[in-house]
């Protein structure tokens, strides 16, 4: 099982609307690899959180965008999960100056050593710059993947072809001539409205 999938998606649940739900459509991809239907390592999003969380102390939001950058470096293909609020999504914003940390909302220091490369370039250990802070989790993993040059599979929570619902940022990703990553598909998910049928069978040859 060398090959590794990161699914990157909003892992908060929707009391209001349990049907928009995006981690609805992760826990399924969660269960596309535990029944053995696909050949690859799935790296979600939430687990990927809820592991630094776990495991270090006084975690912020720049810890988990490392972690989750690492772990899309590690991914030949990213799967990006859109719902009806990604564009609205600004969990994960930090700016750079005082920190929250993901427990509680106390404001501390900024754990990261700033080095000005240039008046709006700033670097941390040579993988997070200043832009990048500054966005959503969502925004700054599919945006690591287009610099990475990964492979990027756009999956709808709808069971229709939802393009009013994709982000004004990913539009302009790929417009930008200096990245070379490769939109595979875009396919809504679910097939029924009860949920029950998904989009294995469209997406499951960009998967092996």
């Amino acid at each position: 099982m060398g090959k590794r999938v990161f699914v990157s998606a909003d892992w908060k649940e929707d009391d209001s609307n349990p049907r928009s739900d995006d981690k609805l459509v992760v826990d399924r991809f969660r269960k596309w690899e535990n029944d053995g239907r696909l050949s690859v390592k799935i790296d979600c999003t939430d687990d990927v959180h809820d592991s630094v969380v776990d495991n270090l102390d006084d975690c912020r939001r720049c810890d988990i965008k490392q972690e989750c950058g690492s772990h899309i470096n590690r991914s030949s293909t990213v799967i990006f999960v859109v719902g009806d609020k990604t564009k609205t999504k600004t969990a994960g914003v930090c700016d750079c100056d005082e920190c929250s940390p993901v427990s509680g909302n106390k404001k501390l220091p900024c754990k990261v050593v700033w080095t000005t490369v240039s008046s709006d370039v700033h670097t941390w250990d040579g993988t997070l710059y200043m832009n990048e802070m500054g966005m959503s989790y969502i925004k700054y993993e599919i945006t690591k993947a287009a610099q990475l040059g990964k492979s990027i599979i756009l999956v709808y929570n709808s069971v229709n072809n939802m393009e009013s619902w994709i982000p004004s940022w990913y539009k302009t990703l790929l417009n930008d001539t200096s990245l070379s990553f490769t939109e595979l598909c875009r396919v809504p998910f679910w097939i029924d409205e009860r949920g029950g049928q998904d989009c294995y069978q469209d997406i499951k040859e960009y998967l092996q």
